[in-house]
């Protein structure tokens, strides 16, 4: 399946002391035919929202090797109900920067932009605030901060790869066009299920009953201590190159 990239079709012409301000009338229009791309932090906070394990949410809300929240086939959000979203207190980042999108430049400057709203949506747009006012309300700061944390490690392994493989980063998006049309509730790679990383580890810490804190630093551990023995496994070749 192909993914629209809205963010493609961002002006991220805003910083964070700009002029914004948003009202949400829980319209649900937002939450319809949008491919939401989640995290293994995401997954992780959702999957213990629903009182299940990672593997679990995977198999049974995610696609594209566990990468995008499964949706209806109407196209509306799987856990969109009558309600609203049935996973409001842990929804994924893009739904709660929703309307804005984030940019983060490979130097680390930061802006955000307006994603093109629904015709006919209910929230109301003004300038009573500020950016940060509505990244605070909608409580992303540790969002960013996983974003963070799991982008440097993601680039240490794209370092890595591209040492080992000089072709490898020309292959990427035929690699993300793969992922994207593998089956739903299949999984890309092993490091998207925090649980089954952490049962792998220590066999005593089992699925949902280890702390959201907890396990993402076991996971993050565990990828880290991987990507170094790979590191110093091909040492010599790095050298040599």
């Amino acid at each position: 399946m192909a993914y629209g990239d809205l963010v493609s079709r961002v002006d991220f012409d805003m910083r964070r002391d700009s002029p914004f301000s948003y009202a949400c009338h829980a319209c649900n229009r937002c939450c319809r035919n949008k491919a939401i791309r989640v995290s293994p932090y995401e997954i992780l906070r959702l999957a213990r929202y629903l009182g299940i394990s990672t593997t679990q949410f995977i198999e049974n809300h995610t696609e594209a090797g566990g990468t995008v929240l499964r949706t209806k086939e109407n196209g509306d959000c799987g856990f969109l109900g009558e309600r609203g979203c049935s996973v409001h207190p842990d929804r994924p980042l893009a739904c709660r920067i929703y309307p804005l999108a984030r940019w983060v430049s490979p130097d680390g400057e930061e802006s955000f932009g307006h994603v093109t709203p629904h015709p006919k949506t209910e929230g109301v747009y003004g300038t009573s605030g500020a950016v940060q006012d509505y990244l605070d309300h909608q409580q992303l700061a540790p969002f960013f901060a996983m974003s963070e944390r799991y982008g440097k490690l993601y680039q240490r392994m794209v370092q890595m790869l591209g040492k080992l493989d000089p072709h490898e980063l020309d292959r990427r998006p035929e690699r993300r066009a793969a992922i994207d049309e593998l089956l739903a509730g299949t999984k890309a790679s092993m490091w998207v299920d925090i649980d089954a990383t952490i049962a792998d580890t220590n066999t005593t810490n089992r699925d949902q009953h280890v702390s959201v804190e907890k396990a993402i630093n076991i996971h993050v551990e565990r990828m880290e201590t991987w990507i170094s023995t790979l590191e110093e496994k091909n040492a010599a070749q790095f050298q040599s190159d």
